[in-house]
């Protein structure tokens, strides 16, 4: 199966994620079978997608006269088996809690085609433990949106360890979510928080860190992120910024700079360790820079414009510019 090949989709939950994903996948033009846990849900799932629609029109993305269109697209039902039969690529989004994500991949097994990608949209169990009893982890992967999906273009990509995985699969769903403008991550390793939530639970430490020992209030916190480095993180992640903050020199000249001459005393052995690890992170930026289009940056020039262009856009709807 290639990424074209997918032609139908079935969204498992239909809570804040579930309904944000179909919001998604029907914006995006793919039919989706949601699967209620009873028929009570029908509503609220009718109306909170319908107000992920109405939002992305009130802002311009498509014409609100498209909504109905987008609605009809779903199909709505209490029945797994109806939900999964003829679908190409099921996103689980049920309760996070393992033994009923491992129930229902069980019965999805029963029920679905074993060809049929499945994705849990799990945000901190991993997939090598859900997919532990599945007799087709092959098609088996973790892919953990950012609340709400519909808005939020990552998703962090993980497979079962050992030979339960198949990385065909994560590159394919990884076409898949590239082909509706997502943008996929497929980590190395699977690993409970992904990336993001373990970027994002440690600045919570040190939040707390701050908050506890009486340095500033949680205003204080709010306006220092969203002001300071929440701006540029909202360009572009922390190495492409370092990479900017050593001017010419790039990251490798900020790196041995803030090490070399602005930490402790360093011997031979240290400074041989240092210089390595800045060629190495220097040229990993080197890499990423290259695949990047121009007009989103693909040199220090173009990226401090690509920067500037973005920032001065935020700061005009906080009104500071």
């Amino acid at each position: 199966m290639e990424a074209k090949d997918i032609k139908k989709i079935a969204v498992v939950g239909a809570g804040v994620i579930g309904n944000s994903w179909t919001a998604n996948f029907i914006w995006k033009g793919y039919p989706v079978n949601l699967w209620l846990y009873t028929a009570d849900e029908e509503d609220i799932a009718k109306q909170e997608i319908n107000e992920h629609l109405e939002s992305l029109a009130i802002n311009g993305v498509f014409g609100k006269e498209e909504i109905p269109d987008m609605m009809k697209l779903v199909k709505y039902t209490t029945s797994l088996e109806t939900t999964v039969k003829d679908v190409q690529f099921i996103q689980e989004s049920i309760i996070e809690k393992l033994e009923i994500k491992q129930k229902f991949l069980a019965d999805i097994d029963k029920l679905a085609s074993p060809d049929a990608i499945f994705a849990s949209s799990t945000s901190y169990l991993l997939i090598s433990d859900i997919a532990k009893f599945s007799q087709y982890s092959h098609r088996c992967i973790g892919a953990h949106p950012y609340n709400p999906p519909h808005l939020i273009p990552l998703v962090e990509i993980t497979i079962p360890g050992g030979d339960k995985g198949s990385i065909k699969t994560a590159e394919l769903a990884a076409k898949f979510y590239e082909k509706i403008n997502k943008v996929p991550v497929i980590l190395k390793k699977d690993v409970p928080g992904f990336i993001a939530n373990q970027i994002q639970g440690a600045v919570g430490t040190i939040c707390g860190e701050l908050l506890v020992n009486g340095v500033c209030t949680v205003e204080d916190i709010d306006k220092a992120m969203s002001f300071g480095p929440g701006l540029r993180w909202a360009t572009m992640g922390p190495y492409l910024v370092y990479q900017l903050g050593g001017g010419k020199g790039g990251i490798k000249g900020i790196t041995l700079h803030i090490r070399g001459e602005s930490g402790e005393p360093m011997d031979e052995q240290e400074r041989k360790q240092l210089e390595m690890y800045a060629n190495f992170i220097q040229g990993e930026v080197d890499k990423e820079m290259a695949k990047r289009p121009p007009e989103f940056g693909n040199d220090n020039d173009s990226l401090r414009k690509f920067r500037d262009r973005l920032i001065i856009k935020i700061l005009r709807e906080h009104k500071k510019i």
